[in-house]
């Protein structure tokens, strides 16, 4: 018997295989395959805080991520006043830096990520005033 971590819809189990002898390739009757399954590996969780899972979609101040990635810098601080063309974070994703735009003139109200941290697609990124 040969162990195996196989991966299902984000849950981990761990699968014992029974390998097939030459003997056994060779017969005409198979028998069905013998598996056993554990309980599933916790997966850890990804940590969001509270304030990401809001949904101001409505809200056309609030800015989300448009694809999951990385902060790597932050380059403008809660209270700054931005214009649409002032980049206040940028996301790496898929190996390319973006930077993020706000999406209306204003003062920065609240900034809910941090450098280093990862998004996922629709994370509340920054609310403008």
């Amino acid at each position: 018997m040969r162990k195996f971590k196989v991966r299902i819809n984000d849950q981990e189990f761990l699968v014992e295989v029974e390998e097939i002898t030459h003997s056994q390739k060779d017969s005409s009757s198979f028998s069905r395959p013998k598996f056993q399954m554990e309980k599933p590996a916790e997966v850890p969780k990804k940590e969001h805080s509270q304030e990401n899972t809001h949904n101001l979609s409505s809200n056309k101040n609030a800015v989300h991520a448009q694809l999951p990635g990385t902060i790597v810098k932050i380059l403008k601080n809660e209270g700054e006043v931005v214009s649409l063309k002032d980049p206040v974070l940028v996301l790496e994703a898929m190996k390319m830096e973006n930077e993020i735009l706000p999406t209306t003139e204003g003062r920065i109200k609240k900034i809910y990520v941090k450098e280093g941290q990862k998004v996922s697609k629709g994370d509340l990124l920054f609310e403008i005033d």
